[in-house]
């Protein structure tokens, strides 16, 4: 590193002097041997408003790095370890891995130390000798991304806690409806109805989650991206890297923009009440074929009408449950889905190629004995709607058949009326 970080525009650093809101907060370990230099990084963060502590060491660095700070800058030339294995060991610590790196060197500014700093876990590379402004700026480019991945981590953890807790509700409802079926058998018929009003309460409630990450989470996201938007036209201004950091930072949110559409159109897409159920089906057969690399065809019969809500959600329910049973353990490459229907049945068929279920263990599915909490929840939705379910397989596949008596959704309203 050279004596001093080179200051190339006095007016334009002054703006960064300016304190922007939050920096005193925000704490970075400054890591470096060699007093001069380490004094002339910790000055331009400190004019920037960052409070800063100091390290000359790798070992050092290591101890101080448990400290959570928000940030490092970590030379490469270090007397006890070089910066590369300092942040290896950064990264491969689960309770430190989240602090940017930002290397900076004066020494080892070549291609090859610049591809193995990065590859070794650094979030950013500067070679001397580095504009103040620059350096102040990368640091800011960092900690948006930084900020942006912790709300993404905050958010997918909270989903997950959100998921446990729904998953822990249907266990503890299943033990209660399977405990209250050995008690009362008078009360099947009510039974089925509670099951019946669960089922519809976890598509009402994977309804509500879809369009609260619709309108909540998503519409955030696609905020920032206009908001980055409007940043684009002043890219010509900033430094190669800082160019670098906002295009990454727009992929990225871009990125999380995607996963949380496509989670909400997973758990409840739209397509089924705009459109109906086949072209539902195709958005989600379509989708399903991309994630696990298994091949789908959708053969939907001709003159396809809609039906009921009800019914729609339930046939769409099952073949979700159908591909994922394929997805986890069938080993099929394919898979075929045929939807056909007349004046009183609607017919689903999925089949698979795929190596076929053990016979004792389809002896146990006929008699009750063990099913998987995916089968069971399509017998109740077939039940519930008053319809047949069939499972035929073997050594070259395994065949869904569901059969529901129903009427087109005109038909259906003229009947109850």
């Amino acid at each position: 590193m050279s004596d001093s970080i080179e200051l190339k525009d006095s007016a334009r650093w002054e703006a960064f002097r300016v304190d922007p809101p939050g920096n005193e907060t925000i704490r970075i370990l400054t890591v470096d041997d060699n007093d001069a230099l380490r004094y002339s990084v910790v000055r331009s963060l400190r004019d920037a408003g960052y409070q800063v502590i100091e390290a000359r060491t790798g070992a050092e660095a290591l101890a101080r790095a448990a400290e959570l700070p928000d940030l490092i800058t970590l030379d490469i030339n270090l007397p006890d370890m070089n910066g590369f294995q300092v942040c290896r060991k950064i990264k491969a610590d689960p309770f430190t891995t989240h602090i940017p790196v930002l290397h900076v060197s004066s020494t080892f500014v070549d291609p090859q130390s610049r591809v193995q700093g990065l590859e070794g876990g650094a979030d950013a590379y500067l070679a001397e000798p580095i504009d103040r402004a620059e350096l102040v700026a990368t640091v800011g480019a960092l900690l948006r991304l930084k900020r942006a991945e912790t709300t993404a981590r905050q958010q997918a953890e909270a989903a997950e806690i959100a998921r446990r807790e729904l998953s822990q509700l249907n266990t503890t409802l299943e033990m209660r409806v399977s405990e209250r079926t050995a008690e009362l058998n008078i009360a099947n018929e009510g039974l089925r109805e509670l099951s019946g009003r669960i089922l519809q309460l976890q598509d009402e409630e994977r309804r509500r989650i879809a369009r609260e990450l619709h309108d909540s989470v998503g519409q955030l996201l696609a905020a920032i991206s206009m908001n980055m938007a409007v940043l684009e036209s002043e890219l010509s201004s900033l430094s190669p890297q800082a160019n670098k950091a906002f295009l990454e930072n727009r992929a990225f949110v871009q990125q999380i923009l995607q996963g949380i559409r496509t989670i909400s159109h997973l758990l409840h897409p739209p397509l089924l009440d705009e459109r109906g159920l086949p072209s539902a089906l195709r958005w989600y057969v379509e989708e399903f074929s991309q994630r696990s690399g298994i091949q789908v065809s959708l053969d939907v019969s001709p003159g396809f009408e809609r039906f009921t809500p009800e019914l729609e959600t339930a046939v769409f329910r099952i073949v979700q449950e159908g591909l994922g049973n394929i997805h986890r353990h069938s080993q099929s490459p394919t898979a075929t889905i045929r939807l056909t229907a007349d004046s009183d049945c609607l017919n689903l068929e999925i089949r698979d190629a795929g190596r076929g279920i053990p016979k004792e263990k389809q002896q146990q599915i006929k008699l009750g004995i063990r099913t998987g909490v995916g089968l069971r929840g399509m017998r109740e939705r077939v039940t519930q709607m008053g319809g047949g379910l069939t499972i035929e397989s073997d050594s070259g596949g395994t065949t869904i058949l569901v059969t529901f008596p129903c009427a087109p959704a005109e038909r259906a309203a003229e009947i109850v009326a």
